[in-house]
C-alpha cells in the first residue's frame, strides 16, 4: 500500500541525496532516519521522492503521516495509526494497547512510515523508540527541523538544489535551483524565455540558496515584477541572509526574506487580512475569511495570486505552514493576536453550537460533513478556549463535538478534547461553573460507553453526580440526557456479566423517554426508545409493548426530524426483530435499507455489520454470487479499517462460499483457523453480533474431522433452533457425516429435511456440487424406493426437535417436572451453560469450555434469566435451585 498522493508539480533534481538517503534505508541497521533542514528546503517533496524508488523495498506499505496541523504531542499515535491505515476499536482496550497489538501482527511485514514535520511534536517521540522496540521490519523516515535525540536516529542534513557559482557561461539546466524557476516560471508566463533573464534568474537562485519554497514564492512575483526586480528585492535584505543571524528562530534563518519580501509587495490591507488568516488551521472557507480575518473575495484573489494562499479543488482555501507562522507573528507584533483568537473561538464553536440543531434533523450530513472539513479549526477553537477558560462557550458547543464523534467514529480524539475541558474546570467552581463541567463530563461519558472502552470505576459516580446536579437545577433536557447514559452504563455494566439489572435500565431509558417527550425533544425520545426496546425483557414489560413496537415508533420520530444516523441504526436493529420472528423477507428488507443508510452516513461499523447480514441472507437462499461480492467488499473494508471482527466474519463466510461455489476446501482451509480461536477472546456486542462459523464448520466436515464439525454446530445458530436458515446447514453437514460413517438412510431423512425447508433457507443446498454427488449415491447404495421413503421420512420430522437430538439436546425426564414451573423452559444447551455458571465459570471460559463464542454465550445466559424471571446470576442460581435444574 502507498499513500502519498500524487504531488501536483514535478520533482527536479536531488539524485545524489535520493541515492544516499536509498542506501542508508537499505542497510537493515538503520531503523530511523531523520532529513533534518530548515523550513522550506523541500524536505518532505524529497521523502515522498525517496519513498516512491523505494516501494519495491517495503512491498508490505509505505505509509505518510501529515503532522504539520497538530500541536499536542499525546496526538501522534492517532496520526499514526489513522495513516497507516488503523481504526481504533470499540473495545476495552486503551487505543496504545490496540495500536500496537496491530504492530505486532505486522511483524514480518517490510514497512516504512514516513513522518513530516515532526518538530512540534517533539515532546512525544518517545512513541517513535517504542514502535521500533515493538517491531523488527518496520523503518522510519522523519523529516524534522531538529534532530530527535533518540539513540536509534541516524541523521542526514538536507540542504538547498543546485544553484551555479560565479563562473559565467555554465549550462543552466543542469542545476535542480534553475529547473525549477523555469518550470514554476512557464505555469504562471507561458512564454517566459531564460535566455532573457538569464542573470537575473540565477541572482534569484543564488540569493536564496537554492531553497525551493523560496523559488517558487520568487517565481510566484512574476505575475507583477519582471525577474530583475525581484532579484533586487530580494538582494536588498541579503545580509540577513548571509549572517544567519542566531537570534532567529531555525526555521526562519534563511527564508525569511522570502517573506519579508512578500509582505512588502503586500498591501496594508492585505498584510492585515494575511496576518489574520494565520489563525485558521487546516484550511478555511470564504465565509470563514471573511467573518475571522475580514477577507473579501477581492482580497482573497490578490493573495492567490501573490502565492500566500492558495485554494483547493474542493473549494477551500489553505496556506502554507510556514507562511502561516510567519503570518502569525506578525499578528503578534501587531497586537492583534488576543482579538483574532476570539474571533476566531466564536465563528467555530459558535458554528459547532448551530450545527445541533441540524445534526439532529434534515441537515445532518451536511452539518457532520462541515464539521469534518473544518475538524482542525475546531479542535484548535476548542483549545484556545480552555486555555481562556471560556467554559460557557465550550458547554454550547459540546453536543454538537459529541454527536459527530458518535455518527462518524472519530471517538478517541474528541473524548481527548472533552477530558482536556473538565480537567480545567477550577477545583472549587460555583454552581454554574459546576453544571457546565458535568453538562461536558456526561457527553464524555456517553462516548466512553459507545466506543467500548476499558469503564473506568469512577464512572458510575461521575454520571450519578451529573445527574444529582441536573435534578438539582432542574434542568429537564439535562435530566433527560443524564438518565439516559445512566442506563448504558447499566447496559454494559449487564455486558460485564456480573450485575445484570434490566429493570433498573429499562426503568431509566422509560423516564429518560418521558422526559424528552415532554420537553418536546424528538431526537433523544427516540434514542432513548430505541434503547428501550433493545434492552427489554418481555417479563419486565408491565405494558406488554414488544421491542418492535418500541423501535418502530422510535423509528417513526427519527423520520420525521430527518435523523439519517438514527433511521440507519434502528433499520439494523430491525433485522434482529425480524430474525427472532424468522422473517427473513423483512430481514433481508431491513439489512438492505440499513446498508444504503449506511453507506450515505458513512458510518464503517454499520457498512460492516449490514453487509454481514445482507450475505448472510443472500447466501442462504442461494444468491452465492451477490453474497461472494458483499463478502468480500466487507473483508477489503474491514482490512482498511482494522475492524478485527469484521475480517474474521467475512473470512469465515468467505470459505463457506469458496466451499460451495468452488470446492477448494484445502485453498479455503487457510482462511479460517486464526478465527477459530480469535474470535472467543474478541470483546463482542450482544446486539449485531458479527459472530458466525460457517466457514470452520465445513471445512471441518469435508476433512472428515466430524467430531470437530459436531462441536461447532450450536454456534450455527443465532439463537432458535427451528431458525430453517442455519439448520439447514447443520442438516446438510450431518448428513455428510453420517453418510460417510455408515448411516446412508439417517442421512437421506436429514437431507430430504433440510430440502423441505422454505427457499430462502435451502436455496444454497442446490448450489453445492458435494451434496448433488452425495444424493446419487445415496440412492445408488439405498436403492429408489428405499431412498424416497427415507426422504419422506425425514420431511415428516419436526425440525426444532430433529436440530435438538443433533446437538444433544433432547428434553430428558428432569425437565419434564421444569416445564410444568416455566412458560418456557430451558433448552438442553442453556442448563448446560446454567451448571457452568453455578461452578463459576465465566462467559469467555464457558465460551472456551464449550467452543462457542462469547456472544452465543450472552444469548444462552440472557435466554435463561428471561425465563427464570431474574435478573442476576446469584438470582438465577436461586431459582434454578428451587426448581431443580442443577
Amino acid at each position: 500500500m502507498y499513500t502519498f498522493a500524487i504531488p501536483p508539480t514535478l520533482f527536479l533534481g536531488r539524485e545524489q541525496e535520493i541515492a544516499e538517503i536509498s542506501a542508508l534505508l537499505d542497510n537493515p541497521s538503520c531503523r530511523l532516519l531523520t532529513l533534518v533542514g530548515p523550513g522550506g528546503i523541500g524536505k518532505t517533496r524529497l521523502a515522498m521522492e525517496v519513498a516512491a524508488h523505494k516501494r519495491a523495498l517495503f512491498s508490505d506499505g509505505v505509509y505518510f503521516v501529515p503532522l504539520a496541523a497538530l500541536n499536542q504531542a499525546d496526538e501522534l499515535l492517532t496520526a499514526i495509526a489513522e495513516a497507516m491505515p488503523f481504526r481504533f476499536q470499540q473495545d476495552q482496550r486503551s487505543p496504545r494497547e490496540q495500536f500496537f497489538a496491530y504492530l505486532r501482527e505486522k511483524q514480518a511485514q517490510r514497512l516504512l512510515l514516513v513522518l513530516d514535520d515532526v518538530e512540534r511534536l517533539l515532546d512525544g517521540v518517545d512513541l517513535i523508540s517504542d514502535i521500533l522496540a515493538a517491531t523488527t521490519n518496520l523503518q522510519i523516515l522523519v523529516t524534522s527541523r531538529e534532530t530527535l535525540n533518540l539513540q536509534e536516529e541516524w541523521v542526514r542534513q538536507i540542504g538547498g538544489l543546485t544553484y551555479p557559482g560565479q563562473a559565467e557561461g555554465e549550462p543552466l539546466r543542469e542545476y535542480s535551483a534553475i529547473q525549477l524557476f523555469l518550470d514554476r516560471a512557464r505555469r504562471i508566463r507561458g512564454d517566459f524565455d531564460l535566455a532573457e533573464d538569464r542573470k537575473s534568474v540565477v541572482d534569484i537562485c543564488r540569493l536564496v540558496e537554492g531553497m525551493p519554497l523560496a523559488i517558487e514564492l520568487a517565481a510566484g512575483w512574476l505575475k507583477t515584477l519582471q525577474p530583475a526586480d525581484i532579484a533586487q528585492e530580494i538582494q536588498h535584505n541579503l545580509n540577513l541572509l548571509a549572517t544567519r543571524s542566531r537570534n532567529l528562530p531555525e526555521r526562519h534563518r534563511s527564508i525569511r526574506i522570502v517573506f519579508d519580501h512578500s509582505w512588502q509587495l503586500m498591501t496594508e490591507h492585505e498584510r492585515d487580512v494575511f496576518q489574520r488568516i494565520s489563525i485558521f488551521r487546516g484550511g478555511f472557507t470564504r465565509e470563514a475569511a471573511q467573518i475571522v480575518a475580514g477577507a473579501s473575495l477581492d482580497t482573497l484573489a490578490g493573495l492567490i495570486d501573490q502565492s500566500m494562499i492558495r485554494l483547493n479543488a474542493a473549494g477551500r482555501y489553505n496556506i502554507h505552514e510556514l507562511l502561516r507562522q510567519y503570518g502569525a507573528e506578525q499578528l503578534e507584533a501587531a497586537g492583534q493576536t488576543e482579538a483574532i483568537q476570539q474571533a476566531h473561538i466564536d465563528y467555530y464553536l459558535g458554528q459547532l453550537h448551530r450545527l445541533e440543531r441540524d445534526i439532529k434533523a434534515q441537515q445532518q450530513i451536511a452539518a457532520l460533513d462541515t464539521i469534518a472539513a473544518d475538524f482542525e479549526n475546531m479542535r484548535h477553537a476548542w483549545h484556545l478556549a480552555i486555555q481562556q477558560r471560556q467554559f460557557v462557550t465550550l458547554s454550547r458547543a459540546v453536543e454538537s463535538l459529541h454527536l459527530f464523534a458518535d455518527m462518524r467514529g472519530r471517538y478517541h480524539e474528541i473524548m481527548a478534547l472533552l477530558r482536556t475541558a473538565v480537567e480545567q474546570f477550577p477545583s472549587s467552581p460555583s454552581q454554574e461553573q459546576l453544571a457546565m463541567r458535568y453538562r461536558i463530563q456526561a457527553r464524555l461519558a456517553r462516548l466512553i460507553l459507545l466506543s467500548h472502552l476499558r469503564i473506568d470505576e469512577g464512572l458510575r459516580a461521575q454520571i450519578d453526580n451529573c445527574l444529582a446536579t441536573a435534578r438539582a437545577r432542574q434542568d429537564q433536557a439535562e435530566i433527560g440526557f443524564c438518565l439516559l447514559v445512566s442506563g448504558i452504563h447499566i447496559v454494559y455494566e449487564v455486558e460485564n456479566e456480573e450485575n445484570y439489572a434490566y429493570p433498573r435500565a429499562v426503568a431509566l431509558f422509560r423516564e429518560s423517554a418521558t422526559v424528552f417527550e415532554a420537553l418536546g425533544d424528538t431526537f433523544y425520545r427516540a434514542e432513548a426508545l430505541a434503547w428501550l426496546a433493545c434492552n427489554t425483557l418481555e417479563i419486565f414489560n408491565k405494558e406488554q409493548i414488544s421491542s418492535q413496537e418500541l423501535l418502530k415508533q422510535s423509528l417513526k420520530l427519527r423520520r420525521e426530524i430527518g435523523d439519517s444516523n438514527g433511521i440507519a441504526w434502528i433499520s439494523l436493529n430491525l433485522t434482529e426483530v425480524a430474525l427472532a420472528k424468522l422473517d427473513y423477507i423483512a430481514y433481508e428488507h431491513y439489512a438492505r435499507e440499513a446498508l444504503a443508510l449506511m453507506r450515505e452516513i458513512g458510518s464503517v461499523k454499520g457498512i460492516l455489520q449490514a453487509m454481514f447480514k445482507l450475505a448472510l441472507t443472500s447466501l442462504l437462499k442461494g444468491d452465492l454470487e451477490e453474497a461472494l461480492t458483499l463478502a468480500e467488499d466487507m473483508r477489503d473494508l474491514a482490512e482498511k479499517t482494522n475492524s478485527q471482527d469484521g475480517s474474521i466474519s467475512a473470512a469465515d463466510i468467505l470459505a463457506f462460499l469458496y466451499c460451495v461455489m468452488n470446492e477448494t476446501y484445502t485453498e479455503t482451509s487457510v482462511l479460517v483457523p486464526a478465527s477459530q480461536t480469535t474470535s472467543q477472546e474478541l470483546f463482542f456486542n450482544s446486539h449485531g453480533d458479527l459472530d458466525i462459523c460457517w466457514g470452520q464448520t465445513i471445512v471441518d466436515c469435508e476433512r472428515g474431522q466430524y467430531a470437530s464439525a459436531r462441536q461447532r454446530y450450536a454456534s450455527l445458530f443465532w439463537g432458535r433452533h427451528d431458525d430453517p436458515g442455519p439448520a439447514t446447514i447443520c442438516l446438510a453437514l450431518e448428513a455428510v457425516a453420517l453418510a460417510n460413517e455408515g448411516m446412508p438412510e439417517k442421512a437421506v431423512e436429514l437431507l430430504g429435511l433440510a430440502f423441505h425447508q422454505p427457499a430462502w433457507a435451502n436455496g444454497w443446498l442446490h448450489r453445492w456440487p458435494l451434496l448433488k454427488r452425495l444424493r446419487v449415491n445415496l440412492k445408488q447404495r439405498l436403492g429408489e424406493e428405499a431412498y424416497r421413503a427415507a426422504c419422506e421420512r425425514g420431511r415428516s420430522h419436526g425440525l426444532e426437535t430433529m436440530i435438538q437430538s443433533i446437538l444433544g439436546e433432547e428434553d430428558d425426564a428432569p425437565r419434564e417436572t421444569v416445564k410444568q414451573a416455566l412458560l418456557e423452559p430451558l433448552s438442553g444447551r442453556e442448563v448446560e451453560v446454567l451448571g457452568l455458571i453455578a461452578e463459576g465459570f465465566s462467559n469467555n471460559e464457558i465460551a472456551r469450555r464449550l467452543v462457542l463464542s462469547v456472544g452465543t454465550v450472552k444469548v444462552h445466559t440472557r435466554n435463561i434469566y428471561g425465563k427464570l424471571g431474574v435478573g442476576s446470576r446469584t438470582q438465577a442460581l436461586a431459582q434454578a435451585t428451587r426448581l431443580n435444574l442443577l
